[in-house]
């Protein structure tokens, strides 16, 4: 098995192969110690060698009968103690095998098995979002797309990494393989997905792993991570919208300092499942009954927490912030809310 995180064994199995050749090699070097140590309190006008004491060793655990290379019996116990070696060193020999054939074969079925079902997980998704990489930024961009129940597959050279997560996090689709090839996007579904999610490490993978997506498939929206300001740049030009965490953690950190209960507030309401509201956008499709009409024409009284935010334009740069209720709404408008669930599924059902 090659490749950083080939295969994930059971603790066990890899425990009991660990155990196993440490019982061979203690063997092996008692065999050996003793022959040498026979050798010298023998009498012997040569005494025996390690390389040959070692040897001897090796033929009488594998029992290859190529004969004795030192004459044990001129040496007083020394057929003794190749009996009670031989007797010893059969067992651990026997278990060692066992376990690392079991280590091996295992590992290998259960990485085969693993991938099958993965690939046929993969081949059932439609309109998904890919992430690439789950490493120190990608693992908290995994937890929110599983928390927010978003439909996803998590693409990372480490397949270990991936299991574990598994593990810890629930079930989700996944994919071995480097992301910036064009062959293992593919694998992931990116003909028919609706995003992708690039937090390499790297910035000229993310470069990568975005040019290839453009061309793969053109109508995906595709986000990037970017470690360098003045690398962003081009990542927006082959059509990234770009994420820069280091900035973003620090605008956080100096918030929580200047504006701790506004962080707070936000926190609770985006990250406590008992909090009544969420932050929420909708794009208005041109059939909306909603189109070409004031906001007003919404009627918030019938809803119990309803909240515009902001208006998204297309074709604006920045978004109509607290918008008049006389605002007019447009085809193609992504309108910002704060709402409840119900109120969100009432909108939904009127203008959606």
């Amino acid at each position: 098995m090659s490749d950083k995180g080939r295969c994930l064994l059971a603790p066990s199995l890899r425990g009991r192969t660990l155990a196993a050749g440490v019982l061979l090699a203690i063997v092996t070097g008692g065999g050996t110690l003793g022959y040498y140590l026979l050798g010298r309190v023998g009498g012997l006008a040569t005494p025996w060698s390690l390389a040959d004491c070692f040897y001897m060793t090796a033929i009488t655990l594998t029992t290859v009968g190529f004969g004795e290379v030192i004459d044990v019996a001129t040496v007083p116990g020394g057929r003794a103690f190749t009996v009670v070696l031989l007797f010893a060193g059969l067992g651990v020999a026997a278990y060692f095998v066992s376990s690392l054939t079991a280590f091996l074969v295992e590992g290998e079925l259960r990485h085969v098995f693993w991938k099958k079902k993965m690939a046929k997980e993969i081949r059932g998704l439609t309109d998904h979002i890919v992430l690439c990489g789950v490493g120190r930024v990608g693992v908290h961009i995994l937890q929110e797309l599983k928390k927010t129940g978003r439909t996803f597959v998590a693409v990372d050279c480490d397949e270990e990494r991936l299991r574990r997560l598994q593990e810890e996090h629930g079930p989700f689709p996944a994919l071995t393989g480097d992301a910036t090839h064009a062959h293992v996007l593919e694998e992931a579904g990116i003909a028919v997905a609706s995003g992708v999610i690039s937090a390499l490490n790297d910035d000229k993978d993310n470069l990568c792993v975005v040019v290839t997506c453009r061309q793969l498939n053109p109508r995906l929206r595709i986000i990037s991570a970017c470690k360098e300001a003045e690398f962003a740049g081009k990542l927006e030009i082959v059509g990234a919208e770009v994420v820069i965490p280091n900035a973003i953690g620090g605008l956080r950190l100096a918030s929580t300092m200047i504006r701790p209960q506004v962080v707070g507030y936000l926190d609770l309401m985006l990250r406590d499942k008992e909090c009544p509201v969420r932050i929420e956008n909708v794009t208005i499709p041109e059939h909306s009954p909603l189109v070409g009409k004031p906001l007003l024409a919404l009627d918030f009284d019938r809803y119990r927490q309803l909240l515009v935010l902001a208006i998204v334009r297309p074709g604006e740069e920045r978004p109509r912030y607290n918008p008049p209720r006389s605002e007019i709404v447009r085809a193609g408008d992504t309108i910002v809310l704060q709402v409840d669930a119900d109120s969100l599924r009432r909108f939904w059902e009127a203008y959606l």
